[in-house]
């Protein structure tokens, strides 16, 4: 079978089959958030039974490659989840992941340092399982810890949104806590929104001034509270590095780095093109109907919706503007990816379609 047989049956098979089958059987739509939960699961599983032979490890790093290739070819969904649906069901998602990334946290300190280097065979392994745990706790951190972590600090009671501002501790991004809400969402499209970004600007040069801002309005904004997370943010990477040693420490931070990479791509492409900065005010975000990145993000695809109505849960949300904005060709991840390493592409692509919107 050639690469284009092949690339062409994996669509239809994630297309139609397990829709099919799941029609078929009368399974609710909605359970489908539950797939929020294979990442964090299969990095627990990995690190928990690691560390592991090579071709073992990289076997555990298929998840995210499947959920790649779900993405790129994902069935469209549209539907509200509806109001007779348990609540339990999508709240116990959000809390059972503050969970598993606690659990995954020390678990990959617990494997980092068992690792062995006495001998370049034991090397070898040693750096495979590490490459396996960028690519596994990476890609989670990004989906399952910073996805979560946006639902519940919007929400309105307190306690929720302390659990949202632990998870954002565990991939340091304590100052999103606030430059969030008060960059993004108060000046969304604006000069000074840190996570918009002008259709003349790079994926790098966006990265580097969206965090750099992020930081910024958090210490002008709530100076107190900004310095309280950066203190108890010191505290756990020094118990952390006492705990299981300097490589798990340098493993925590290069895979929040990891994360950090992918969520500011998302942040890239979400308002791309359709803020002041760009001049053209025609939508609020690009809309994308993959059902795998609705699951996966925590319903973030809906993006348009969620700036309307910022404290409405992800199950609530719909997507909105769908006549006005314009369309991303691919889900969240795989858009993700092709921003990160072909923004020059992904740019020209949605200048096209900006150009042929306005056209019409």
């Amino acid at each position: 079978m050639t690469v284009r047989g092949l690339a062409i049956l994996t669509r239809n098979a994630v297309r139609a089959g397990p829709v099919r089958w799941l029609r078929r059987l009368g399974v609710p739509w909605w359970l489908g958030y539950g797939l929020s939960w294979v990442l964090p699961v299969s990095t627990l599983g990995f690190l928990l039974t690691g560390p592991h032979p090579i071709g073992a490890a990289l076997a555990w790093t298929l998840p995210v490659w499947l959920l790649i290739a779900a993405d790129r070819w994902s069935p469209v969904e549209e539907r509200v989840v509806p109001q007779t649906a348990p609540k339990a069901f999508f709240d116990g998602l959000l809390y059972g992941e503050v969970l598993l990334q606690a659990l995954n946290l020390l678990a990959m300190g617990q494997m980092v340092s068992a690792l062995q280097w006495s001998s370049g065979d034991a090397v070898l392994t040693a750096l495979v399982n590490l490459l396996a745990v960028r690519i596994l706790a990476g890609t989670n951190a990004c989906c399952s810890v910073i996805a979560p972590a946006h639902e519940l600090i919007h929400r309105r009671a307190r306690w929720q949104r302390r659990l949202g501002r632990w998870l954002l501790l565990t991939v340091f991004l304590d100052p999103f806590f606030i430059a969030h809400r008060l960059g993004h969402h108060a000046r969304l499209g604006q000069a000074e929104d840190p996570s918009t970004a002008a259709v003349d600007e790079g994926y790098e040069s966006f990265f580097r001034r969206s965090v750099r801002r992020q930081w910024q309005i958090a210490f002008q904004a709530r100076p107190r509270s900004a310095l309280f997370g950066l203190a108890v943010q010191l505290a756990l990477v020094i118990a952390y590095g006492l705990a299981f040693g300097g490589l798990a420490l340098f493993m925590w931070v290069y895979v929040s780095w990891a994360a950090l990479r992918l969520l500011e791509a998302v942040n890239y492409f979400q308002h791309f093109g359709l803020g002041e900065m760009a001049g053209r005010p025609t939508a609020t975000a690009w809309r994308c109907g993959s059902a795998v990145s609705l699951f996966l993000f925590f319903g973030l695809t809906r993006h348009a919706d969620h700036h309307r109505r910022p404290a409405v849960t992800y199950p609530e949300l719909q997507n909105r503007e769908l006549e006005r904005a314009p369309c991303l060709r691919y889900g969240y991840l795989w858009t993700a990816i092709w921003v990160k390493n072909d923004c020059r592409g992904y740019r020209a692509w949605a200048m096209g379609v900006l150009e042929a919107q306005a056209a019409r």
